[in-house]
């Protein structure tokens, strides 16, 4: 059996080898998607694009990454969550890799990032079922904080390989080359360290699914989490993908250096997250959540208007201490707590639902983007709208009440 102070000891290992496994699978993640972001302007030229036919990339991988959200929270909780994840990781991997060495027109492209989203879709209703069902309240923030730094460095890894990989090379296709491979490794780390989620029987578990998902979706306080982590992914993912062409055709800056700049606000949250994260299990999470969103939503505005380099660099700083990732950080670990306590037999599609919504921002924010773009022919409309949304965000918080 052991001595309490050992399994404690155990029970903290236990909970560190999810947290960092996990974290695996969202930095590679992140990194995937995040390279084609200042390779969109390359691409648009490469293929002759217009602004919407190039948002209309991003989009392709979001709609099929949220379309793939409660689907794969479903089959996860009926086949096993850690057995979904690892085998729609693979299919993500391969056609990242097939991407890079095959996507010589614009129809094969937008194909192999559809089925790049369908991959990875599965990744955050299994994931974070995985976290919710093995790690305890007391340290579900700490955890989920772990995760989110693993989304900011992929992020900022995505970002700060493209252009000078794209510059030495002269093809826009390398860097997805480059990320295919550890990307296929990524799987292993889930079989070795990753449990399944225990359950008190697996037909019990799937008889109560679908009375569990009805609860779900007709609950108010689950409901105003999953649009408060609509609000700021909006914001984030404006900031995100148009970001690069943003800072490179109206503030003049290099491709090299306008995806480098974007990837300050992933470095600067990674230590705001671990911080924020152990406070929101400490001191509660709204408190946390309805500071951070008027901050964040004052910020994104600010990318859009200041025209002075320091404080654009100030201002990417700042956005990655009080920004997205951050407020995630309490936003998921608020949802954890809510369903592990009325719904432990649908983790998988509980947050394969909340995923959904919050990510539909994903496909929404670059393609309305880019027809801003179009019709005014500046992106800083884009930035605004973006800045609105995200406050809109903090009333959703203010709705919300905290589990007991």
């Amino acid at each position: 059996m052991g001595s309490a102070p050992e399994l404690a000891v155990r029970e903290r290992s236990r909970v560190m080898a999810v947290a960092f496994s996990l974290a695996m699978g969202a930095l590679f993640m992140y990194a995937d998607r995040t390279v084609l972001y200042p390779m969109l302007k390359v691409i648009a030229e490469d293929f002759n694009l217009s602004g919407t036919a190039t948002g209309f990339i991003t989009s392709t991988y979001f709609s099929l990454y949220v379309a793939m959200q409660v689907p794969a929270g479903m089959l996860g909780d009926r086949l096993g969550l850690r057995k979904v994840l690892i085998i729609f990781y693979l299919l993500g991997a391969a056609a990242l890799l097939f991407l890079g060495l095959s996507a010589n027109s614009y129809l094969l492209l937008i194909v192999l990032v559809g089925l790049h989203g369908i991959g990875m879709g599965a990744y955050y209703p299994t994931s974070y079922g995985i976290n919710i069902g093995t790690v305890p309240k007391e340290r579900r923030g700490l955890a989920s904080a772990i995760i989110n730094s693993g989304m900011s460095v992929g992020t900022a890894l995505g970002l700060v390989v493209a252009g000078p990989v794209y510059s030495l090379t002269g093809s826009w296709r390398i860097p997805f080359l480059l990320l295919a491979v550890p990307t296929l490794l990524v799987p292993l780390v889930f079989r070795r360290y990753l449990p399944e989620p225990a359950q008190d029987g697996k037909s019990r578990a799937v008889s109560n699914q679908a009375v569990d998902l009805r609860r779900i979706l007709a609950d108010r306080d689950l409901w105003a989490l999953n649009l408060a982590a609509f609000c700021a992914g909006y914001g984030f993912w404006v900031a995100l993908t148009w970001g690069p062409s943003f800072f490179a055709s109206e503030r003049s800056l290099a491709l090299t250096t306008a995806g480098a700049l974007t990837a300050l606000p992933a470095l600067s949250a990674i230590p705001a997250a671990l911080l924020v994260g152990r406070l929101s299990d400490k001191l509660g999470r709204r408190k946390l959540a309805l500071l951070l969103y008027p901050l964040q939503a004052l910020t994104i505005f600010g990318l859009a208007y200041v025209k002075s380099f320091p404080l654009l660099i100030g201002a990417l700083i700042f956005y990655g201490l009080i920004g997205r990732t951050v407020s995630d950080t309490v936003i998921v670990s608020w949802f954890g707590d809510y369903v592990s306590r009325k719904s432990p037999h649908a983790l998988g599609a509980a947050v394969g639902v909340f995923n959904l919504v919050g990510m539909s921002s994903a496909v929404l924010a670059p393609l309305i983007s880019g027809m801003v773009k179009d019709l005014t022919g500046s992106l800083v409309g884009a930035f605004y709208i973006g800045a609105l949304i995200v406050l809109a965000g903090m009333i959703c918080t203010g709705v919300a009440r905290e589990a007991q």
